[in-house]
């Protein structure tokens, strides 16, 4: 007989949304794989730790932020700093902590785990960020040692290969990889690329080609100048969709000296969006340029044409990471189009070179690329969901 694992996530948000993001979307992912695997996988209680609500209640409108202990979509709610928890965790001992992006753990959790005798054994899973790095393959399943013969740790990475944990997706997600045609939201009408294995048309109609558009602080005006271009290129009809984040007034703010061109382009203004209601949004855009490694996530599971803007790091060790992703995504393009994606990512996260002429390039080229990005997006459906591979490791160390 399987007996009920509990499972406690641990996440202090330390950039906005990114890190509480990827908590929800594990949480919900591992549930839907217990359900849907439920001859092989024990049943899991998941409690979510979190030092911040207020971020956590705008992905997700559920969440009371203002409640320190609360139930939502099956699974429980902590607030990090209620000293309360202590009792409550004493009488329900955790046996799987999930220690998100090395956020460490809150007191009350020290102390039970280390100064309190609790009988069972605890296995520590650190999940790390997202990364196409090589270490992410050495890191695996690697594990450490902690100050108790009670707590075991070992490390989890996601990555984009299949000496890695893989990427969390959702079924319907996978559907949507294997080219199953989605609705449209009414206020968004576009003209969806073909996927290959549909019929190509002769030359596409760029009749509302639309872009999320969601970054860190930028060269903006290199940016809408590329963009003016390709307005122009393709007739007038390029519409960007402005996402909320640190870009969101400079952009706007750049956007407005440059109003009194003919070419401009349209400019849509979003709201802050539920996770739910963005992922929807990003599958139904042709063009992506994201921001972070959530949305990333997302752009490469999507199989469109993508931009990514990698979170600014000292000494620009973000171009180390941008290589490495560039490295994963080279086998699936002819060298011609892989270099127009290879100059855009670069020059775009600092790299020296001509942004708007790279922004340009990219976008004249996005007919030769689509094939290319939809393909890539296959191959990780084929390293697995890494919240199967979770599961299989959590349930070979705790069925009986």
């Amino acid at each position: 007989m399987q007996k009920k694992i509990d499972i406690t996530i641990l996440c202090k948000v330390v950039d906005n949304f990114g890190d509480i993001g990827v908590v929800l979307r594990l949480s919900k992912a591992l549930l839907e794989v217990q359900k849907q695997n439920s001859a092989i996988f024990p049943e899991i209680n998941i409690r979510i730790v979190s030092d911040n609500l207020k971020s956590f209640s705008l992905l997700e409108p559920k969440i009371n932020e203002n409640l320190d202990v609360q139930s939502v979509l099956g699974f429980q709610v902590f607030n990090w700093e209620n000293d309360a928890n202590l009792e409550y965790f004493q009488k329900n001992p955790p046996e799987v902590i999930l220690e998100c992006f090395q956020c460490g753990r809150p007191s009350w959790l020290e102390t039970l785990l280390f100064d309190i005798k609790v009988q069972n054994i605890v296995q520590i899973v650190m999940i790390d960020y997202l990364s196409a790095e090589d270490y992410a393959e050495t890191f695996h399943l690697l594990q450490s040692l902690t100050r108790s013969a009670r707590v075991k740790k070992i490390n989890f990475m996601p990555g984009f290969t299949q000496k890695t944990g893989g990427l969390i997706f959702y079924n319907h997600e996978i559907d949507f990889l294997e080219g199953v045609s989605l609705p449209l939201a009414p206020e968004l009408p576009l003209t969806l690329p073909p996927l290959p294995g549909q019929s190509p048309r002769p030359q596409r109609d760029f009749s509302k080609f639309q872009t999320i558009f969601f970054s860190y602080p930028h060269d903006f005006s290199s940016i809408i100048k590329a963009f003016i271009k390709f307005n122009k290129k393709i007739g007038g009809n390029f519409l960007v969709n402005l996402a909320q984040g640190a870009g969101f007034l400079p952009f706007q703010n750049e956007y407005k000296k440059f109003s009194s061109s003919k070419d401009i382009f349209d400019l849509k203004t979003l709201d802050f969006l539920p996770q739910e209601k963005w992922d929807e949004l990003l599958k139904q855009m042709p063009l992506l340029f994201i921001r972070g490694e959530d949305s990333l996530a997302r752009a490469c599971l999507y199989g469109r044409p993508f931009v990514w803007h990698a979170y600014i790091q000292e000494e620009n060790y973000q171009i180390v990471k941008v290589k490495a992703l560039l490295e994963k995504l080279r086998p699936f393009f002819p060298e011609e189009h892989f270099s127009k994606i290879e100059k855009l990512y670069l020059v775009y996260n600092g790299s020296d070179g001509n942004l708007c002429e790279a922004i340009f390039d990219f976008l004249s080229d996005y007919e030769n690329l689509t094939e290319g990005f939809f393909n890539f997006s296959r191959s990780l459906k084929k390293n697995g969901n890494l919240a199967f591979h979770l599961m299989t490791f959590i349930s070979k160390n705790y069925i009986i």
